[in-house]
């Protein structure tokens, strides 16, 4: 294998204050990319751990590794003169990365060479390995994870979540009735501490004794020189972390030897790469040692390396490398490589024996390490009122169908994966369309010859015309959904509740969201009820509603939101002001939302910093690109993103770029967005963007929701008009006060008042219907 260039890039991202990574804001380290003669592109990373990040006490006998300045190991990393020779083999790869000081540098080149080599051989990186442990090509292995938790909460979350391991990180007092309370918390949990080195030597032995009675598999390094301890039978066992560099092999032998020694945590950032992790793992099990591989708070590209280290071993006791509080900022911080490499290496696959590194491998996407890891506590996907299914049960109830009604039921869910495993496009159609509606849309999916690489085909809202086909890739499906996921992150607790339709983007959206990050989902399956869907909040982390939706959960003055709901994903129609200012003095963390079907739904919304404050800005998500006019000249919104669709139904084509009917500006690299092109209304030669209009009339008191429209007029050419729908307390005078609100050109003159204002199926407001109901004329004194 022939390298023909190499080069470094420096990356910084947050961490939070979390565990390991307690007082620090900021993590470091160098990608390395190397490019084979054939074009092959392999990745890898070095994020050596600095002694104040492992927070080991200043008294420490133990000499960190991987300590080593980042200007020297970059210096080290550059020094590697291209093009060079390394023979295609995982043993020639280790013994060319060997020639390396630094072990994050070993580690970094290491990956990068298998990277390519797995690339090149179209499989993943633990395939490479021939061991009777290892996975098999072909054969995706799932990697179960343990928790990290800090208190009962968490724990409790945790085991509802379906983790059966808990990992807790204990300080320098012992902790022992916080550890009490998890464990009764979580009596079915086996548990883990870690010390960290932090218990006084002559605590050791009687907490161990103190804790003995529960289930515990191991305790990490309880205090400074831990393997000293392994001489004599201890009431618990312990695990070699931190030592485990600095052993010689008399002293590692000895520590194989002792009955007391439960695990070897193998971090290969720290131990100079993955070949050197997996002889110290064949040694391990040689004597019944459990080998524990985990991070050591690295990157998204040696998170993916340290999956691959986990496959290769196999084996059954959980690993370290369920996604990490501390590394939320992943995908914000890298976006020109996260991604792909994130979610290759923290999630399942889309489907049955078919997982996230064979769809990214199916794209040809040169950025991504072929982690097949998945990470799975054994916790249900699909949760509803009745019970629980997992997604693989309801692909494997599903039938196979090219076209469906998708009720909002778990065989349409299962009918979505099925698809999705399959790579078989299926087409999802609204079931409250009238039935010359659906057999039209049945005809148009029939006559129509699939395009390359299709995943779903869903049908617009139908707000403007006709609903009409849109045509969106597995490729398209995959961008939308890590983009989301790198906006929002994911936690192992969180469950995203589906309250709209599984027709339309942002229903799918959810789902194939959840597909990719294994999070489970909470399925309202029946239609919208305020009440069921508040008791479904309950159960849910992530939401994503309409407008109109949220403003009838907050109809009822005492609904107030789940503590543990934290991000609501707003869109599908302009929110009023009013309606956000109800829902922030609620504390509802809404995340104001813009997109479309031709982009399953999302391409700009809310930072999750802002969850909650109607005046937080629109931000394009990771990879989008946007463009409209000026606050003084707004224009067409266009949009370029890796999620745009191929095409419409008709082969009208949709990507590299959509021009939308939306009009807006950016500004600050923020977008806003006025409404419609075609809903603008003309008078006189002024322009009225009935949004504006709405969003004045919405803060009338008594008034529910509004739609504005024009409406033909001899002299000036169109006037405003308007439907509200109102309170039983609508006070009909409280409309003069439009009069000093808005300009006189922008004022409705003609006006119906309803109860309820008439949508789509979707929700949105039905404009067309609504300007046909019975109006007055507006006289304002």
């Amino acid at each position: 294998m022939r390298i023909v260039a190499l080069a470094t890039r420096w990356v910084h991202w947050s961490i939070t204050d979390r565990g390991a990574a307690h007082g620090r804001l900021q993590r470091t380290a160098i990608l390395v990319e190397l490019t084979t003669e054939h074009g092959t592109r392999g990745l890898g990373e070095a994020a050596p751990l600095s002694a104040d990040l492992l927070e080991l006490r200043s008294r420490s006998a133990i000499p960190v590794l991987a300590a080593s300045p980042l200007e020297a190991l970059a210096a080290e990393l550059a020094a590697l003169a291209v093009p060079f020779e390394v023979a295609a083999d995982p043993d020639a790869i280790a013994a060319f990365a060997a020639r390396l000081t630094a072990p994050s540098a070993r580690f970094a080149i290491e990956t990068a060479l298998l990277d390519a080599l797995a690339i090149d051989r179209r499989c993943s990186i633990a395939s490479l390995f021939a061991s009777p442990f290892a996975i098999r090509p072909g054969s995706p292995r799932e990697l179960a994870v343990n928790a990290v938790v800090e208190d009962v909460t968490e724990a409790r979350s945790a085991v509802a979540a379906g983790y059966r391991c808990l990992k807790i990180k204990v300080g320098p007092e012992g902790d022992l009735e916080r550890v009490r309370a998890i464990a009764s918390a979580a009596p079915r949990a086996r548990l883990r501490l870690d010390a960290n080195q932090r218990w006084p030597r002559a605590a050791v032995r009687d907490r161990l004794a103190a804790l003995a009675d529960l289930p515990i598999d191991y305790v990490e390094e309880p205090c400074i020189d831990s393997r000293s301890l392994l001489a004599d039978d201890l009431e618990l066992k312990l695990a070699l972390d931190e030592s485990l560099p600095t052993l010689t092999g008399a002293e590692l032998a000895a520590a194989l030897g002792s009955r007391s020694l439960a695990a070897l945590v193998l971090k290969p950032t720290v131990l100079g790469g993955i070949a050197a992790c997996l002889a110290l793992a064949a040694r391990a099990r040689a004597h019944g040692v459990m080998p524990i591989v985990t991070h050591a708070l690295e990157g998204p590209i040696g998170m993916s390396a340290c999956c691959e280290l986990a496959l290769a071993i196999g084996g059954e006791p959980a690993v370290g490398l369920a996604p990490h509080p501390a590394l939320a900022a992943w995908s914000v911080a890298i976006p020109q490589l996260a991604t792909t490499r994130l979610h290759a290496a923290r999630t399942p696959g889309l489907g049955v024996g078919r997982d996230l590194e064979t769809v990214v491998a199916s794209l040809d996407d040169p950025l991504s390490i072929r982690s097949a890891a998945r990470y799975v506590p054994d916790r249900p996907a699909i949760l509803t009122r009745t019970g629980t299914l997992d997604f693989r049960a309801a692909a494997a109830r599903a039938t196979a169908a090219h076209v469906v009604i998708a009720t909002p039921s778990l065989d349409t869910i299962g009918a979505i994966h099925a698809a999705l495993a399959g790579s078989q496009p299926i087409a999802l159609l609204h079931p409250a369309q009238p039935a010359e509606e659906l057999a039209r849309q049945r005809a148009l999916v029939a006559e129509t010859r699939p395009v390359a690489d299709a995943g779903a085909i869903l049908f617009t809202s139908g707000s403007t015309g006709a609903p009409r086909g849109v045509v969106l890739t597995r490729r398209g499906l995959l961008a939308a959904a890590q983009a989301s996921i790198a906006q929002l992150g994911i936690r192992h607790d969180d469950r995203w509740l589906v309250a709209l339709s599984l027709a339309h983007a942002g229903g799918l959206a959810i789902v194939v969201r959840c597909l990719v990050a294994r999070c489970p989902l909470v399925l309202l399956d029946r239609d919208f009820d305020p009440a069921e869907v508040a008791a479904l909040l309950e159960r849910s982390t992530l939401a994503s509603l309409v407008p109109a939706q949220l403003a009838a959960l907050l109809d009822d003055p005492a609904w107030r939101p789940p503590a543990q709901l934290r991000a609501v994903l707003l869109g599908g129609a302009a929110a009023s002001p009013a309606l956000l200012a109800d829902a922030a003095a609620r504390k509802v963390p809404f995340l104001v939302t813009y997109g479309m079907t031709e982009a399953l739904g999302q391409v700009a919304t809310a930072p999750l910093a802002r969850a909650g404050d109607p005046a937080a800005p629109l931000v394009p998500l990771v990879g989008v690109e946007l463009f409209a006019g000026t606050r003084i000249a707004p224009a067409a919104i266009r949009i370029r993103a890796p999620m745009l669709a191929a095409c419409y139904l008709d082969r009208t084509p949709i990507a590299p770029e959509l021009v939308t009917a939306d009009v807006g500006f950016l500004e600050a690299g923020e977008l806003h967005v006025l409404g419609r092109a075609d809903d603008v209304i003309i008078t006189g030669g002024e322009n009225v963007h009935p949004v504006t209009v709405e969003a004045v009339l919405v803060a009338t008191p008594g008034v529910r929701a509004a739609c504005v429209f024009g409406i033909a007029d001899d002299r000036w050419g169109q006037i405003v008009g308007a439907a509200i729908a109102v309170a039983p307390d609508f006070e009909p005078r409280s409309i003069q006060r439009w009069h000093a609100a808005l300009p006189a050109h922008a004022r409705p003159r003609e006006l119906a008042v309803v109860r309820e204002l008439p949508r789509i199926a979707s929700g949105k407001l039905d404009r067309p219907a609504a300007a046909q109901l019975p109006r007055e004329p507006v006289r304002y004194h």
